[in-house]
């Protein structure tokens, strides 16, 4: 198994190094994952022991929408993606690949497929385009960037149930072709008030909606990284592995109960990081990261065996609340949302700290 999609702070490569300094249990009978974002985390306890019970729960309740869905209308989720995904590699990509006089293989603007701001402009309307209306008047221009931000739009304006089968499939397509496993919100205007707006008024909402540009889409046969054909038995392993889990949308607090007089339960613990740009819609302050150290410290105090990862920003904010608990570090590198502005204006991998915070009585 793998995330069923790319979630930026997602913990595949630290679980390796967990694993080789020995900091994850041998054994557990309950798994309880409070922010659960792309699950990688989940795998690992899964794969350890497909009979334990688990309790899995994100506040993101699209999110939570797409596991459901996997979970309980498998044929119809598939059915959904793959729909989407037949239209949309049938289209002209943003870039093709050549082969340069020098012998290189580089990417370069196709032809057709390549954005067209003439196009977009007459659709612009403030910082938003009117990619419904561009697509339907302009047959000459449907391609994987129109097709992408179209039906984003389509999912964003829709009065409809966004948490069932068909937007959670269409929610899915979107990450699988989306920038990277960023999860950026949409932000609605609001309506201008009598007279003029104030300098402190607050002029847009966060609707919470999936909002993240298109990715480079060059995808070729599949929008699935698979080894295993169309990525139907990537999402049927999901399918097997969440029929013994408890899916949640509830306040991360709240997932404390499912530990309370369970013996051998094992509790990891991955936070929006203090001082991180990929914040996935939540405003996590340091309040509540208080709040994830209380809540480490009770279950901890109950039994369980919980760990807690986090970013180091170098100012002892864990360190001045570690307690009895025990604090390992990691090197790490941030390619994706907190990446490291240079002179020129580009951006490079960014080097950074990080803690995991294992309870200790």
């Amino acid at each position: 198994m793998k995330p069923l999609f790319m979630w930026a702070g997602g913990k595949n490569k630290l679980i390796k190094i967990y694993d080789k300094r020995k900091l994850l249990p041998e054994t557990f009978d309950t798994y309880i994952e409070p922010f659960l974002g792309g699950g990688a985390m989940f795998i690992w306890a899964y794969e350890k022991n497909p009979n334990a019970n688990f309790v899995l729960n994100d506040s993101n309740p699209y999110i939570m929408g797409i596991y459901n869905a996997v979970k309980n209308d498998f044929d119809e989720f598939c059915r959904v993606v793959f729909e989407h995904e037949k239209k949309y590699l049938s289209l002209y990509p943003p870039k093709k690949q050549i082969t340069d006089s020098n012998g290189k293989k580089i990417w370069v603007d196709h032809p057709i497929g390549c954005a067209n701001k003439e196009i977009e402009k007459r659709y612009k309307e403030g910082s938003n385009v009117r990619w419904i209306d561009l697509w339907n008047e302009n047959p000459i221009y449907h391609v994987r960037r129109t097709y992408y931000f179209k039906t984003r739009q389509e999912y964003q304006k829709t009065q409809g149930d966004r948490l069932n089968t068909f937007y959670s499939a269409t929610l899915y397509f979107l990450m699988k072709t989306g920038f990277n496993g960023v999860w950026q919100t949409y932000k609605e205007r609001l309506p201008e008030p009598p007279g003029k707006w104030k300098k402190h008024d607050k002029r847009t909402r966060d609707t919470g909606l999936f909002h993240t540009p298109c990715g480079l889409m060059r995808h070729e046969d599949s929008i699935f990284s698979s080894r295993n054909g169309d990525g139907r038995e990537d999402l049927k392993l999901w399918n097997h592995a969440l029929q013994n889990a408890t899916l949640l949308n509830v306040d991360f607090m709240d997932t404390l109960d499912y530990a309370h007089g369970e013996e051998n339960c094992f509790i990891f613990m991955d936070p929006p990081y203090r001082g991180c740009f990929t914040q996935y819609g939540v405003d996590f302050d340091d309040k509540l990261q208080q709040s994830v150290v209380d809540y480490l410290n009770c279950a901890t105090h109950g039994g369980a065996y919980v760990m807690m990862s986090n970013r180091d920003v170098g100012d002892g904010f864990f360190e001045q609340r570690q307690g009895t608990n025990i604090i390992e570090t990691f090197d790490v590198t941030y390619t994706v949302g907190r990446r490291k502005k240079e002179d020129d204006g580009t951006y490079s991998a960014k080097k950074a700290k990080e803690i995991l915070m294992i309870g200790k009585k």
